[in-house]
């Protein structure tokens, strides 16, 4: 089990705290706040309501007994022996005109007409007046009073037979109020201190989490760019075997004809058409080998360079050329790819299609055509294929074909297709047969859509075949 250290809170972590508590305490701020208003609105609604009660009955007490004027009426309602607490009493008409002063040293301020059209529709209302007259000063709490309109019907609405102005002394709501604020602060303070506590709680304990699976993946990130570098080093080693042994199977032939040629003359002369042909030989070898060392050299060099695909396939053309003309066979290519490869992967796919291009020559018919086609499929990759118009591969020898010792060919060892395919496994791409018959064969090169490849997908192919081992020349 690897050490779990303690997770410290840190700049990001306490800043997101901090965010989160400020959120929270702005969200009960305002919920207070709307609370207070609506809690108020009630206690000053409960009040009015309360004293609007007592005028409304004695003013239908007092049209039942027999007054017949509705506003004398009203008059006789407000001089009623006083409530307690009230400074001032005023009646309107109707309209909210024609003030009369009944109680207090002046009047009440009369309604707006929006206040009179709710009014007439029976509705009580009240509001409360902060920085009242000096004289109502209540002897504990603040200087208010609360004013309220009480309309005095004389029927169903929208029957209003006056208007009565009252304000009363604030003290006792103002008290109240004091009391609901203190107990809205204690809920408000016990919330955030209980919630924000809890918050920052789950917040540093996902973070701290979130903390650790980072240092896990950045653990594993560096295995794994750790087991990259090792699996390119694998691969290269794997790469420059297959080279190699492209050296040996490229040889063997050529060194064979070799020994033949001088085994054959003996002490005499070389005619000029045998020297020819021992030259060519000889730079065939030359050739092959100048390959596979500037191969070597560009894999284990510090020089990076690219080559567009549709570069690199018009030398194999150019190397496979003589011998095309030789037999009358034309070479065609066709590129539908602008694949970029490294100088790595240049330098293995020339040898991977060169094989199979000299396998597509000695295969087709004289004055046939050898098709070099590059296209890139969605999905897969790049696709190089090589097709002949040759007879076709026999059934026997298709499900061994990639296998060493297995060759179509005269005299042939069979390890060309086996190290072909190496080389491209050695890329993380790979060599297929996906056509024969009578009408010839096609071979393609498939590489992946990304330079870097999958460790298991390589490891998967290369454990599917066995060591390419170079039989013993047979020396004639």
């Amino acid at each position: 089990m690897p050490d779990r250290k303690p997770v410290l809170m840190h700049g990001p972590t306490l800043l997101a705290v901090g965010a989160a508590v400020a959120v929270l305490v702005a969200t009960v701020l305002a919920t207070r706040l709307q609370l207070r208003r609506d809690l108020r609105a009630g206690l000053s609604e409960r009040e009015s309501r309360g004293v609007a009660a007592l005028f409304q009955g004695r003013f239908a007490a007092l049209r039942a007994e027999g007054v017949d004027d509705p506003l004398l009426a009203a008059v006789e309602v407000a001089t009623l022996p006083q409530l307690a607490h009230v400074q001032r009493i005023t009646v309107f008409d109707a309209r909210g005109a024609l003030p009369s002063r009944i109680y207090g040293d002046s009047i009440v301020p009369p309604p707006g007409p929006a206040q009179v059209e709710r009014l007439i529709w029976g509705e009580v209302l009240q509001e409360v007046q902060h920085g009242a007259q000096p004289e109502a000063r209540p002897a504990a709490g603040g200087l208010a009073v609360l004013r309220m309109y009480i309309p005095l019907p004389d029927g169903p609405a929208p029957s209003l037979v006056g208007i009565l102005g009252v304000e009363v002394e604030g003290a006792a709501l103002l008290e109240e109020y004091a009391r609901l604020d203190r107990s809205l602060w204690r809920q408000g303070f016990l919330t955030v201190l209980l919630s924000g506590t809890a918050l920052s709680l789950a917040l540093v304990v996902a973070f701290g989490r979130l903390a650790r699976t980072n240092r896990d993946l950045l653990e594993r990130g560096e295995r794994l760019a750790r087991a990259n570098r090792e699996l390119m080093v694998a691969t290269k080693t794997g790469a420059m075997g297959a080279v190699a042994s492209h050296l040996v199977h490229g040889l063997r032939n050529p060194l064979a004809g070799l020994q033949a040629f001088l085994a054959a003359i003996g002490d005499r002369p070389v005619s000029a058409e045998d020297r020819s042909e021992a030259m060519a030989t000889l730079r065939r070898m030359r050739a092959l080998i100048d390959g596979v060392v500037r191969v070597l050299r560009d894999s284990g060099g510090v020089s990076e360079f690219e080559m567009e695909i549709g570069e690199l396939l018009p030398r194999v053309l150019q190397r496979v050329d003589p011998r095309a003309r030789a037999r009358g066979v034309q070479a065609v290519l066709r590129c539908g790819s602008t694949r970029r490869l490294s100088h790595r992967e240049a330098n293995i796919l020339l040898l991977v299609v060169e094989n199979l291009v000299g396998n597509a020559l000695e295969a087709a018919p004289d004055r046939s055509e050898v098709v070099v086609a590059a296209s890139e499929v969605p999905g897969e990759g790049l696709v190089v294929r090589v097709s002949d118009t040759g007879s076709g591969i026999a059934p026997s020898v298709r499900e061994h074909l990639f296998e060493p010792t297995v060759s179509t060919k005269p005299g042939g060892s069979g390890l060309g297709l086996a190290i072909t395919r190496q080389l491209a496994l050695s890329m993380g791409g790979d060599v297929v047969l996906e056509a024969t018959g009578h009408g010839g064969s096609t071979f393609a090169v498939h590489l992946p859509p990304e330079a870097a490849r999958a460790a298991e997908v390589v490891d998967q192919r290369l454990s599917e075949l066995r060591p390419v081992e170079p039989r013993p020349i047979k020396t004639p």
